[in-house]
């Protein structure tokens, strides 16, 4: 919880100093299928694939470390 506060204290103090950097890129309502240039449905399918193997995973190594 400490980090969380103190990254938010850091932000706060340098954001007048980062304020044009932070606000140079803004692309406006881009969603990220749009910005990759592949359909919603691929970009979807694919979060849904990359979660369900990191589920499967970390599965596998769990009894590697003596978990149940």
């Amino acid at each position: 919880m400490g980090g969380v506060v103190a990254g938010v204290l850091v932000f706060a103090e340098a954001y007048p100093r980062l304020e044009a950097f932070v606000w140079s890129g803004e692309l406006g309502g881009v969603t990220l299928a749009e910005l990759l240039g592949v359909p919603f449905w691929a970009l979807a399918v694919a979060v849904v694939v990359m979660a369900l193997g990191t589920f499967w995973l970390v599965r596998m190594l769990e009894p590697a470390r003596g978990r149940k």
